[in-house]
């Protein structure tokens, strides 16, 4: 039986033309790739530590610790065909982002960051095919992570408010009519 990781991934796979070969392509280019991510660490805090809507998401002195996880993060997807414990662990990272406060905004933002970087690094370095390949194989798997945290985001929400309500007395029914109030509001004011 999948766990609901699996499923969830599975989903995903699904929506994004995911390809096992992925892997493949990235562990085959990672001794190129491992050299771009200096600079994609360093444009990555850059840009977080410069914002100030971000930079109250750190703690003082723990840039140093974050860099060396988001470089062990890149060369994870570098070392080949992952199994359900790689999307596992994506989702217990996804929970710490949620944990910390980091909204989807920011991260899909930045993972968008990333993947305009890794694109321009295939540009100056392949030729437009071998470029199209390799940028494709990472724009599928870090796709697939974006994917799966905002969905983790979406259920711990969903979560929380159908648990939190419940304890006084409101049920999902008339959650989802606020929900529908709220939109057709929301919609109103952006028209």
């Amino acid at each position: 039986m999948p766990t609901q990781t699996a499923k969830r991934f599975n989903a995903i796979a699904q929506l994004i033309d995911y390809q096992d070969e992925d892997w493949l392509v990235l562990r085959n280019e990672a001794a190129q790739i491992s050299q771009w991510v200096p600079e994609i660490v360093s444009i990555f805090y850059n840009t977080l530590y410069d914002l100030p809507a971000t930079k109250n998401t750190f703690q003082p002195g723990e840039r140093s610790k974050l860099e060396k996880t988001l470089e062990g993060w890149i060369v994870s997807l570098l070392a080949g065909h992952q199994g359900i414990e790689f999307w596992e662990h994506q989702w217990v990272v996804a929970l710490l982002h949620v944990q910390r406060g980091v909204r989807n905004l920011f991260m899909l933002g930045m993972m968008n960051r990333v993947q305009q970087i890794v694109l321009a690094k295939c540009m100056e370095t392949y030729s437009p095919s071998k470029a199209h390949q390799v940028f494709n194989a990472f724009l599928r798997i870090s796709g697939a992570i974006s994917s799966l945290i905002a969905e983790c985001y979406d259920e711990v929400i969903e979560l929380s408010t159908a648990e939190g309500l419940s304890k006084v007395g409101i049920n999902l029914a008339l959650l989802n009519r606020i929900k529908k109030t709220q939109i057709t509001r929301m919609l109103q004011e952006a028209q």
